[in-house]
C-alpha cells in the first residue's frame, strides 16, 4: 500500500496486497458494500486501483495472513479500534488470503543490495526504511537497508583533479546530523534512494521511516563510485509487516552474519590484502563505526579500499627532507561509508617504505588505487582490499601500523 496524495479530508491509497479494509462503525462488511455507504470510494488512476476515504468519518486498518492471527494490522489509520464482532470476520479474511494470496510483485524481479547491478533497468527490493530527508523543493532522499553489502564498483582512473574536485564522501550534500546517523546500523550498507518529480508529495504522506518496505519498479545508477537508487513515475512502495516472510529472511541473513568482527568484514573482501598491521589484537570497525563514535579514541583496524589519495602525484613526495615533510590524504571506504584519513610522518614511511624514487613510489600507488598497469591510461580502476590500522583522535582519523606488501 503506498501513499500516493492527501487533502484535508481524504487519505489516497494504493490497493497493492492489502487484506481488509475496515471502516469504524461498519461491522462484518464487503469492500462493496462500505463503497455503497459513500464511506470508501474506489477510483482508478494511469491504470491503478485507489480506496479513497474520509478521515473525519473513517478508519482503516490493513492486515495479511499472519497478522490475522493475532488481530495486529501490520498498518492502520490513528483512530482505528478493532470491535469484537468483527474479529471472526477477520479471522475469515486470513483464511482465505492463505488460500487465495495476492500477488505483491514477482519474485524473478526481486533483489537484494548485494545483487544490485546498473544495467538491470527495474528492479524490486525489499528493505528497510532509516530515514526520509528534503534535499531539494519537493525531491526526497531515502535512506534503506537490508543488512546486505553493495557490490564495490570501480572508478576513473583520472586522479589528478583530488585537489581541486575531491571525490565526494556521500551522495547527500551534507552529512546528516549525528543524532540522525547514530541510528543507523554499523554494518550492511545504507542505500541513497533519490524520488523524481513524480513522488514530490511524497515525504510528505509517508509514514513508513523504521518499517519494513517493497519498492517496486524501482532502479540504480552509479554516482561517483556510489551507489544510488531511483524512485520514478512507475515506481510503487508497498508497506510489509515484520513477519513476511521476505522480511524474517533479511533479518535472520543479518542475524547470522553477526555484528562482531567476522560479521564486519566486507562480504567482497577476502585475504590476502594488500598491506599487513602492527596491532591485530585492536578492536575491528567499520567506517559507519567511526562516524557514529567520534568520542571513542584509540586504535581500530579495518579494510577498506583507497579509493583517492592528495595530493595525488608520487614525485612530490620524492624530495625526502624529514619525516615530518611527508603528509598526504587517503579516502577510505567499505560498505558502510567514506572517510578522509591522514597519513603522514612516520607512519607515512612505513606505509611505502624507505624507497622514494619516483618509479617505486608510482608503482605502489598504482596498485593501491587499482590503476591497471604501470601508466592506467583510459581503464576504469578497482581499488583493491586492504587492511590498516586508524588512530581515532576526535573527529580526525589517522593511518597508523600499516605497511604494504607486495601480492
Amino acid at each position: 500500500m503506498s501513499p500516493i496524495g492527501k487533502t484535508n479530508y481524504q487519505y489516497k491509497f494504493s490497493l497493492g496486497r492489502w487484506r481488509i479494509f475496515h471502516c469504524l462503525g461498519l461491522t462484518k462488511t464487503s469492500l462493496f458494500s462500505i463503497k455503497s455507504r459513500i464511506v470508501l470510494q474506489i477510483t482508478e488512476f494511469n491504470g491503478r486501483i485507489y480506496a479513497v476515504f474520509n478521515k473525519i468519518f473513517s478508519s482503516y486498518a490493513l492486515f495479511d495472513e499472519k497478522s490475522c492471527i493475532d488481530f495486529n494490522p501490520y498498518q492502520a489509520s490513528p483512530g482505528f479500534h478493532l470491535l469484537g464482532p468483527d474479529m471472526d470476520f477477520v479471522r475469515r479474511m486470513g483464511h482465505s488470503c492463505s488460500k487465495f494470496p495476492f500477488s505483491g510483485g514477482m519474485d524473478e524481479y526481486l533483489l537484494s543490495l548485494k545483487d544490485i547491478k546498473s544495467d538491470k533497468p527495474y528492479f524490486d527490493l525489499v528493505c528497510k526504511v532509516l530515514h526520509v530527508e528534503e534535499v531539494t523543493s519537493n525531491v526526497w532522499m531515502l535512506f534503506v537497508w537490508d543488512g546486505n553489502d553493495t557490490p564495490p564498483l570501480s572508478l576513473d582512473t583520472n586522479l589528478n583533479d583530488e585537489e581541486q574536485n575531491p571525490l565526494p564522501l556521500h551522495i547527500e550534500q551534507f552529512l546528516l546530523p549525528s543524532d540522525i546517523l547514530c541510528t543507523f546500523p554499523r554494518v550492511g550498507t545504507v542505500l541513497r534512494v533519490m524520488t523524481d518529480k513524480a513522488h514530490e508529495k511524497f515525504g510528505l504522506n509517508f509514514n513508513g521511516i523504521g518499517k519494513w518496505v517493497r519498492f517496486r519498479n524501482m532502479t540504480c545508477e552509479v554516482h561517483f563510485g556510489s551507489w544510488k537508487g531511483l524512485l520514478t513515475s512507475s515506481s510503487r512502495v508497498r508497506y510489509l509487516p515484520e513477519n513476511h516472510d521476505i522480511v524474517l529472511e533479511c533479518i535472520r541473513n543479518f542475524n547470522q552474519r553477526g555484528m562482531g568482527e567476522e560479521g564486519r568484514f566486507p562480504s567482497w573482501s577476502s585475504p590476502p590484502y594488500l598491506a599487513v598491521i602492527d596491532y591485530e589484537n585492536v578492536p575491528f570497525a567499520t567506517m559507519m563505526d567511526l562516524l557514529t563514535q567520534p568520542e571513542v579514541g584509540g586504535t581500530v583496524k579495518c579494510i577498506v579500499r583507497v579509493l583517492a589519495v592528495c595530493p595525488p602525484q608520487p614525485k612530490e613526495f620524492c624530495t625526502p627532507v624529514g619525516s615530518d615533510q611527508y603528509r598526504m590524504r587517503l579516502t577510505l571506504e567499505d560498505p558502510t561509508a567514506r572517510l578522509h584519513a591522514t597519513l603522514c610522518g612516520d607512519d607515512w614511511v612505513k606505509f611505502f617504505g624507505d624507497c622514494f624514487s619516483v618509479d617505486v613510489l608510482t608503482t605502489k600507488m598504482n596498485k593501491l588505487l587499482g590503476v591497471p598497469g604501470k601508466e592506467g591510461s583510459g581503464s576504469l580502476r578497482s581499488p583493491p582490499w586492504i587492511k590498516c590500522c586508524i588512530n581515532v583522535n576526535s573527529v580526525e582519523y589517522h593511518i597508523c601500523g600499516t605497511r604494504l606488501v607486495d601480492i
